[in-house]
């Protein structure tokens, strides 16, 4: 008999924009039970996901979409370890980069033990620049990610109006620039660190960075390419599955980056209350499985089959 779902929506809130293809500051998503396990579907319309109606309409009817089919892989696993009594945590969380916004302090974050930043690319490249140098100054290296803001040809461009030292303090460029087969084989050929995070079977190649996005997918494209792994910039359960995952990979040699702090994005909720860092290292949440049992106990849950 197939196991009852459960959902739980919910509203996060920003401080500001969150991507360069989005101006809105409320983000829908929905948290997902079952079989004493619970995950997070949480979907970025603007990047391609099916919205928040069409994902839950999968989920009710035994459809799929990588987001849902995530959710219920996550709910699976964490509800293993909360039927057992443990914690999902058995490894050490690897340290996360700084997620740079606006008015963020450089000197600061190096304080807290932070050595990457990441910056979040737009078509404004002389405003990218300046933010790029400002850390790099203090002492930074930096991952880009344009979201495919820039028109084909457009990343190129600006890669080439980079001196030797920028070019170098970069680790990686995550979706440089619209993706056409032709413009990419070129950002590969002028040495760019591209880096991958969907539609890998069309984009990734052999030398690439594949950004393992667990709330979406977590199987790798090649096991000899080099990987980060990153939240969905979504709900705290989401946050920590992905967590979880980059735990498996602590000591993993082809591990480049994390991103794995997105909670401070958001404005405060009792989950993001819960999470704790150390520096650029993201700490287990105490409870059973993901942890938080007393608030998702107390969540209005509603069956959807």
């Amino acid at each position: 008999m197939k196991a009852p779902i459960y959902i739980s929506r919910y509203t996060l809130a920003s401080a500001q924009s969150l991507n360069s293809r989005s101006g809105r500051r409320e983000h829908e998503g929905a948290l997902i039970r079952t079989r004493d396990g619970y995950g997070c579907i949480h979907p970025w319309p603007e990047l391609g996901d099916a919205p928040l109606e069409t994902q839950l309409e999968r989920l009710t009817y035994g459809g799929s979409t990588p987001l849902v089919d995530a959710a219920l892989e996550c709910a699976e696993i964490d509800g293993v370890y909360r039927r057992e009594g443990l914690s999902m945590y058995e490894d050490e969380i690897p340290p996360s980069h700084w997620l740079v916004m606006g008015g963020d302090d450089p000197e600061a974050a190096k304080e807290q033990g932070f050595r990457i930043a990441k910056i979040k690319g737009s078509p404004d490249l002389d405003a990218v620049r300046k933010t790029m140098r400002h850390w790099m100054d203090a002492g930074f290296r930096v991952n880009l990610d344009f979201n495919e803001s820039l028109r084909p040809g457009g990343f190129l461009a600006f890669w080439n109006s980079l001196e030797d030292f920028e070019q170098e303090a970069i680790l990686m460029v995550e979706d440089p620039e619209e993706w056409t087969e032709d413009g990419w084989t070129d950002l590969r050929e002028s040495e760019i660190p591209v880096a991958v995070d969907r539609d890998l079977v069309a984009r990734y190649r052999l030398g690439d960075i594949y950004v393992m996005k667990p709330a979406y997918l977590s199987d790798f494209p090649n096991y000899q390419s080099r990987f980060a792994v990153t939240s969905y910039m979504d709900h705290a359960i989401g946050q920590m599955f992905a967590g979880m995952v980059a735990s498996h990979h602590t000591n993993d040699e082809k591990l480049v980056s994390c991103g794995l702090l997105t909670h401070r994005c958001f404005e405060k909720d009792e989950f993001f209350e819960r999470i704790q860092t150390d520096g650029p290292r993201l700490l287990p949440v105490e409870g059973t499985g993901l942890g938080f049992d007393d608030l998702l106990e107390k969540l209005p849950w509603k069956r959807i089959n």
